[in-house]
């Protein structure tokens, strides 16, 4: 199960139960302060529709890797949050069973988490870090990737963390990170990357702006008849195609020019590359996998 024997790269989108968010999460205007743009998110009443909480499932011929864990089938137990999440049950409401959780999905694929040669973590928010305690439990040697910036913002500081979203109090104990430098090795507009593979068809780049430090992934791929895909994972860099095309970051960030700056690059390199862009929280995206829809960027209006 471990290998791809058949020496291509394919995707599987794979989603922990779901989750409403608040519209102004999703996207603000990159004028809006950063304050503001909480406080705006805060005292929104209004929730989204139901949207996925996505984990990629990546086979690859070194083996299958994982691009996030997805939400926690426990998050909605008492007491699972830290006390210091204050706003978590303003700004979010889970649905999740237990097999929805990224370990019985790996399971009722054939899959251990021994099997995995990897995970590479987009951030550590609660709902993209919520499988890591289940995954490392069974597999305690598995390597899990994290950006330098953001374990130096997130996993150095566990109190801030907590109050930005993150659930350091599951995470694996003794938790120690493979940490990704950045390496000067240019892929399209981005100036440094990081090949996770040897053959150089998954590799991560930087898409900060949500959080410091968050990353996403460009996989060389496969299609149908075999035909190649590249494609592009960007996490929460983007919460869909539309505010991607907006230049729109989420508001819910301390960095909102930074994390306009990542969508301009995302757009540029769909400009140069015929790229399938995979939000992890678009009800879309398991569509545009499945017909490996081009993202076509277009300015905003």
């Amino acid at each position: 199960m471990a290998n791809n024997q058949n020496g291509l790269v394919q995707l599987e989108f794979l989603t922990t139960g779901t989750v409403r968010i608040r519209p102004s999460m999703r996207s603000q205007p990159v004028g809006n302060f950063a304050i503001l743009r909480r406080l705006k998110s805060i005292f929104d009443r209004e929730w989204t529709e139901s949207l996925p909480v996505g984990v990629f499932l990546i086979r690859h011929p070194e083996g299958i890797f994982l691009f996030d864990t997805g939400q926690s089938p426990c998050c909605n137990d008492a007491g699972y949050f830290p006390r210091l999440a204050i706003f978590n049950g303003l700004l979010s409401q889970f649905t999740i069973t237990r097999r929805d959780g990224i370990l019985e999905q790996l399971h009722r694929r054939g899959i251990k988490a021994t099997d995995l040669k990897g995970v590479i973590m987009s951030h550590l928010h609660n709902d993209h870090a919520g499988g890591l305690e289940d995954l490392v439990a069974e597999a305690p040697d598995l390597p899990i990737y994290i950006s330098h910036e953001h374990w130096k913002a997130f996993g150095e500081h566990p109190v801030f963390a907590s109050m930005e979203g993150a659930t350091p109090n599951h995470w694996p104990k003794e938790f120690s990170p493979r940490i990704v430098d950045l390496q000067d090795k240019p892929l399209g507009p981005w100036k440094q990357s990081y090949p996770l593979t040897e053959d150089g068809r998954i590799v991560i780049v930087d898409t900060s702006g949500h959080v410091p430090g968050h990353v996403g992934l460009v996989v060389y791929g496969e299609g149908p008849n075999q035909t190649k895909v590249t494609y592009f994972l960007p996490g929460d860099a983007t919460y869909g195609l539309e505010f991607l095309d907006k230049e729109e970051p989420d508001g819910i960030n301390d960095d909102p020019v930074r994390a306009q700056e990542t969508l301009k690059t995302i757009k540029e390199f769909a400009r140069e590359t015929d790229v399938v862009v995979l939000p992890s929280h678009d009800n879309d995206t398991p569509r545009l996998l499945a017909e490996r829809v081009v993202y076509l960027p277009s300015d905003p209006k």
